[in-house]
C-alpha cells in the first residue's frame, strides 16, 4: 500500500483540481447562457458601463464570491474587515476569495509536485510537507490582514492628532463640521492615503443620505481606534448639549497630541532594554576579542619560548 502513495496522491490532487475547474466551467457556461437570453437594455441618453478589461475583467466575469457562500451579511463582514486592512476597492472581496482558493488548491499541489524531484524523500514526509503548506496557505491571508490592520492602526494614531488640528482651524474659521471634513480630506490624504480614503467613504455616505453621526460611527468602526470612538462620543455629546464644538475639538486635540508624545517617549525608553540582547550577543564578544587577542598571542609566544 505504501508503494501506491506516490501515485495515488498526485492522482487525487489532479482529480480534485479537475473537478473544481469543471464546476467553475459549468457555472460560467450556465451564466453565459442566461446573459445571452436576457440582455440588459440601455436607456436612451445613458452611456453603458464598459466592462472591466484585463485581469480584473476576467476575475469579475469568472469568479463570484456568492458561489462560495459569501452573500449578504458574510460579504458585508468581509468587506468591513478588508476596509480595516486598507483594501477599499469594490473587487477586494472577490480578489480575497480568489487568493484563498488559489493558495489552498494550487500551492500544496505545487509543493507536492516539487518534492517529487527530491531524491530519497519518503512519501510520509512529502505528505506532511504538503499538509503544512496547505495549513500555511489557509491561515496566511488572515494573518496578513491582521498585520495590515495593526500597521494601519499605528499610522492612524500618528496622523489623527494632525487631522484634529486641521478640524479645529476649519471650525474656528466658520466652517460647519461636514464642510470641515470635506475641506481637510485632501490634506489628510497627503499624510495617510488610507485615512484619506476613509474620509472619502464618510463623505460619500453623508451624500447618500446618512447623518453625520452615523457616518462618524462607521468611520470609527473602520479605523478601529479607541481615539476615534472617543472622538465620535465627544461630538455627539457636544451637539446634544449645544456646547462649543470648536473648544471641545481644541481640548481633545491637545489631549491626543499629549498621548502621541507619551507614546514616543515610551518607545524611546524601551530602546535601552531592547538593545541589551544585541549588545550581549554581537557587540560585546567582538570588543572582548579585540582586547584579549593581543594578550593571548603574546602569552602563547612567551610560553612557547619558555
Amino acid at each position: 500500500m505504501s508503494d501506491l502513495v506516490p501515485i495515488l496522491v498526485p492522482a487525487l490532487s489532479f482529480a480534485a483540481v479537475a473537478a473544481f475547474v469543471f464546476v467553475l466551467a459549468q457555472q460560467y457556461a450556465a451564466h453565459a447562457r442566461v446573459q445571452r437570453r436576457l440582455p440588459v437594455p440601455v436607456e436612451p441618453g445613458m452611456v453603458a458601463e464598459r466592462p472591466a478589461a484585463g485581469f480584473a475583467g476576467f476575475v469579475a466575469r469568472h469568479v463570484d464570491e456568492k458561489r462560495f457562500g459569501l452573500d449578504g451579511a458574510a460579504r458585508d463582514r468581509l468587506r468591513r474587515e478588508l476596509a480595516k486592512a486598507g483594501f477599499f476597492g469594490p473587487m477586494a472581496p472577490t480578489y480575497y476569495v480568489l487568493v484563498r482558493i488559489a493558495g489552498i488548491v494550487v500551492l500544496p499541489l505545487a509543493v507536492y509536485i516539487a518534492t517529487a524531484f527530491i531524491p530519497d524523500m519518503r512519501p510520509l514526509a512529502r505528505v506532511a510537507l504538503t499538509s503544512v503548506t496547505a495549513l500555511v496557505a489557509f491561515a496566511g491571508p488572515g494573518a496578513y490582514l491582521a498585520r495590515r490592520r495593526r500597521a494601519l492602526a499605528r499610522e492612524y494614531r500618528l496622523v489623527f492628532p494632525d487631522m484634529l488640528d486641521l478640524l479645529v482651524v476649519c471650525v474656528d474659521a466658520g466652517l460647519s463640521l461636514d464642510a470641515a471634513f470635506e475641506r481637510i480630506r485632501g490634506e489628510v490624504a497627503k499624510q495617510s492615503r488610507a485615512l484619506g480614503m476613509n474620509l472619502d467613504i464618510m463623505g460619500a455616505e453623508m451624500r447618500a443620505g446618512r447623518s453625520m453621526m452615523e457616518a462618524l460611527e462607521s468611520l470609527a468602526d473602520r479605523l478601529n481606534l479607541d481615539e476615534a470612538r472617543s472622538f465620535v462620543t465627544l461630538l455627539r455629546q457636544s451637539i446634544a448639549l449645544g456646547s462649543d464644538i470648536g473648544e471641545a475639538l481644541r481640548v481633545f486635540s491637545d489631549d491626543m497630541r499629549d498621548k502621541r508624545l507619551l507614546r514616543a517617549e515610551e518607545a524611546a525608553n524601551k530602546l535601552s532594554v531592547k538593545i541589551v540582547l544585541p549588545l550581549g550577543l554581537f557587540i560585546f564578544p567582538v570588543v572582548l576579542l579585540v582586547i584579549m587577542l593581543p594578550v593571548i598571542v603574546r602569552l602563547l609566544a612567551v610560553m612557547a619560548r619558555g
